[in-house]
């Protein structure tokens, strides 16, 4: 039996919250620039996954 596999739109999500959870924990504010930018940047694969 396949186990439950998510969407792409809701890994990416998924790995963009993670990344948003690192970034909050990062004191160096380029660092977590470009780790707010990836993230922001699998939301936009996401949302281009949704549309299909």
């Amino acid at each position: 039996m396949d186990a439950f596999r998510p969407s792409k739109a809701a890994e990416y999500r998924q790995q963009a919250e993670r990344i948003r959870a690192l970034a909050e924990q990062v004191s160096l504010l380029e660092a977590k620039f470009h780790l707010f930018e990836a993230a922001e940047h699998l939301e936009e694969l996401a949302a281009d996954e949704d549309r299909g």
